[in-house]
């Protein structure tokens, strides 16, 4: 028996289509213009994702949790990322 068909999670599986979830909030997030976000990790959880890291908002009206959103299948999003202050000096919350 070769070692790749001893290994269960080779292929498209469940623990794989978690992975593409997780890195397709990630890619939405990185490539967003409104923010940038560092030490990003990106978690699955039932119906979602969690986020952590440090974020530094440039557009105050942008919402981190509609972006993570608009990967399909995150219904939830626990938001525990830190907000630095943007270049007004000023704190917003994400």
């Amino acid at each position: 028996m070769a070692v790749q068909d001893r290994v269960p999670w080779r292929g498209k599986t469940a623990f794989g289509q978690l992975h593409s979830m997780e890195a397709g909030v990630r890619r939405e997030l990185l490539a967003d213009p409104g923010f940038s976000v560092s030490s990003l990790v990106v978690r699955r959880i039932p119906n979602g994702v969690c986020l952590e890291g440090v974020v530094r908002l440039y557009d105050q009206n942008t919402e981190v949790d509609s972006v993570a959103r608009r990967v399909t299948g995150v219904k939830e999003v626990q938001n525990h990322l830190l907000v630095c202050k943007d270049h007004f000096g000023t704190q917003h919350l994400v």
